[in-house]
């Protein structure tokens, strides 16, 4: 028998570790889906704008409830507008009133709130860039004032308000929360995106970087104060591999239950089904199993529920994942 020639030797040490590489990083994807039942865990979904923006007979708002109870959703998140370049809330909402109200009646036990984003460094049509705008007093009042709006007159059971990114410990976001929550009717859910935690040890295979709008612990809990619901964006953590993402989602878990230990705050996990992939999302390591299966292991009763992003890419398929793990 010839012996193994040196460039052999080097090939098959090569393909030994690509192979080894594959089966440690990637192994989440192969791994069963455990089963979570039996903690009764809310379900809420970021659902689009063209539930509020455009008519819908009462046919395809019936087939909706259906299957969001079939699903079963708890909360939804309809995206209703975004505060623009130039101060100003996108009017598009036309239709969301007769939505909600119709769907209600289709779906009593769901919780209906109105989605709004709200970028927060942006630049105005004159091309002055404004870094952060929520330093402002009337954009403030201009928000709970929206606030006011969806829940007295378009008929929303809550306010979920999605303000992009918000830095670690800035006052100007907590001044915004105060000023909705005092404006807000009591009866009213006031619910808010937040960022996922600054890690506090190193659970993913290479450094993780000070990301500036991730979170201390202690923000975290100080935001929770002042809101009846968190959900928590526990994606676009920039990890471009399932085992990374998943030790990832374990640590975010484990540790946004210990922050709001102490608090009656309402707190979900984002759970990401999004098929676009961008830098910050990479869609061959989030995903549904990896965050799945990191959501179980970090699991502490103090989480209320799982927040799917978005409604609108998740599969039937992926909808089957989601109430095996259920167990539903």
């Amino acid at each position: 028998m010839k012996p193994l020639s040196k460039l052999r030797i080097v090939l098959i040490a090569l393909i030994s570790l690509f192979s080894l590489f594959i089966v440690y990083f990637f192994l989440p994807i192969f791994q069963p889906i455990p089963q979570h039942g039996g903690n009764d865990l809310r379900v809420a979904v970021w659902m689009g704008v063209t539930w509020s923006m455009d008519v819908y007979d009462s046919a395809s708002i019936a087939q909706l409830a259906d299957d969001l109870q079939r699903q079963n959703v708890d909360d939804i998140y309809v995206y209703v507008s975004y505060l623009k370049a130039g101060d100003f809330f996108n009017p598009t909402y036309d239709h969301a009133s007769v939505f909600v109200e119709a769907l209600r009646e289709f779906a009593p036990d769901l919780r209906i709130m109105a989605w709004v984003g709200v970028p927060i460094t942006i630049t105005q049509p004159d091309g002055q860039r404004i870094l952060n705008r929520l330093e402002t007093d009337t954009i403030r009042q201009q928000i709970a004032d929206f606030s006011i709006f969806v829940i007295n007159e378009l008929g929303f059971d809550g306010f979920h308000l999605n303000a992009e990114l918000i830095p670690n410990n800035d006052r100007a976001f907590i001044e915004t929360l105060e000023l909705i929550q005092t404006n807000l009717p009591d009866n009213a859910i006031f619910s808010t995106t937040a960022h996922a935690l600054r890690l506090g040890e190193q659970v993913t295979a290479s450094p993780y970087p000070v990301i500036p709008h991730h979170w201390s612990r202690e923000y975290l809990l100080e935001v929770g104060g002042y809101v009846d619901q968190i959900a928590v964006m526990t994606y676009d953590s920039g990890l471009v591999v399932p085992r990374d993402y998943q030790s990832w989602m374990t640590y975010q878990v484990a540790s946004i239950a210990q922050s709001l230990d102490d608090t009656q705050t309402e707190v979900l996990v984002g759970i990401p089904t999004s098929e676009e992939w961008t830098p910050s999302h990479q869609t061959q390591a989030e995903t549904l199993k990896a965050a799945l299966q990191g959501f179980h292991a970090g699991y502490e009763s103090r989480i209320n529920g799982i927040a799917i992003y978005p409604y609108w890419d998740t599969s039937s398929d992926e909808w089957d994942v989601i109430a095996d793990f259920l167990n539903e």
